[in-house]
């Protein structure tokens, strides 16, 4: 019995050697890639830009452009965000859930016009923050971008083995080349006018009145007002034979999300400056502005103000009241809502 144990014994040792023969080089090797592998994320990419600072830097500077560019956002369908009210400038933020890239926190805490942005990031489960920057510079008549990546603390020891083989470095050169390429395309696509699909024109807008009824209105009536009041405008100006001068129009003097009200006029153009009892007249004088042709129902036209707003933005522009949605396509003509076409026009401010 002894001795069979003592056999068992010298068979398990043996096993146990070559146990250890196979583990102890694995074990060196591992030791050896963690010694050579990364040990932060830092790292910078750039890429030219033919077009000014402004196009970056804006869809840099706000949270709701990022989905048009950032690789981190498109690729991942598994991402849940949850956006904080402020979008733009530093204190912008947000927080997301993701199977693909664990969850976290971003936000934006540095902002120089046109210049930089420094974001900060916090992934949970990890020491410390992650920190990306943006600087643009001017090339001649175009842009260049450098985006950086830096953290607090550098990887633990053991972790580098696992980023090496799994290609972390590699894959984050790809996702930032990638987003920087999507940036060039998005931001050279907006100095040549296109926002989303829209295209965005500067025109010499002529004189114009109009006939109207204006009051503050809650945003949320503000399209039952327009129809109210549009029917009785068309009651009294239509027996006095007066020629119109276009189709009929909304006027928008304020739009104020926090009070959630609108100062809006039901209008209806005129060739010419005059009085209809019942009604108030209103003339614009001839001046520059800027306008584009939305095709689609009423209620998705707050899409293309969002895309001149972004235009006015690029370009440094100052804009003047009224905004006019002049509604082209009448649907008693035209039943289908995505063949309505609403012309919508921003006034720009003299320019000093």
């Amino acid at each position: 019995m002894a001795q069979f144990a003592f056999k068992a014994k010298k068979k398990n040792m043996k096993a146990l050697k070559y146990l250890l023969f196979i583990l102890i080089p694995l074990v060196l090797i591992y030791v050896l890639l963690c010694a050579i592998g990364p040990k932060n994320s830092n790292l910078t990419r750039d890429i030219d830009i033919d077009a000014p600072p402004a196009y970056a830097y804006n869809l840099i500077n706000n949270l709701d452009n990022w989905d048009k560019w950032s690789t981190w956002i498109t690729k991942d369908t598994t991402m849940i965000q949850n956006m904080e009210n402020q979008r733009i400038g530093v204190g912008a933020g947000y927080s997301w859930e993701s199977e693909l890239n664990g969850n976290g926190s971003l936000e934006l805490i540095e902002s120089e016009k046109n210049q930089r942005v420094k974001s900060k990031m916090n992934f949970e489960g990890f020491d410390g923050n992650s920190y990306g920057e943006w600087k643009i510079n001017t090339e001649g008549k175009g842009s260049n971008i450098s985006w950086s990546m830096s953290a607090d603390n550098e990887f633990p020891f053991l972790l580098r083995g696992i980023m090496l083989v799994n290609g972390f470095k590699g894959k984050l050169k790809s996702n930032f080349d990638e987003s920087l390429a999507l940036l060039k395309k998005e931001a050279e696509n907006r100095a040549k006018g296109n926002y989303g699909g829209y295209k965005i024109k500067g025109i010499q807008m002529p004189e114009k009145h109009f006939v109207i009824s204006r009051a503050e209105v809650p945003i949320a009536n503000y399209q039952q007002f327009y129809a109210q009041n549009l029917g009785a405008l068309f009651g009294k100006v239509t027996p006095t034979g007066v020629e119109m001068d276009g189709m009929p129009c909304g006027l928008f003097f304020k739009w104020d999300e926090s009070k959630g009200t609108a100062d809006m006029a039901a209008a209806i153009p005129v060739k010419e400056d005059l009085s209809i009892p019942g009604t108030t007249n209103y003339s614009i004088p001839a001046k520059n502005a800027i306008n584009l042709d939305f095709y689609g129902d009423y209620k998705d036209t707050p899409s293309a103000h969002e895309a001149i707003e972004e235009f006015i933005s690029d370009r440094g522009f100052l804009t003047d009241i009224p905004i006019i949605e002049e509604y082209v396509t009448d649907p008693g003509d035209e039943p289908d809502p995505k063949k309505w076409l609403t012309r919508i026009t921003y006034y720009l401010a003299d320019q000093e």
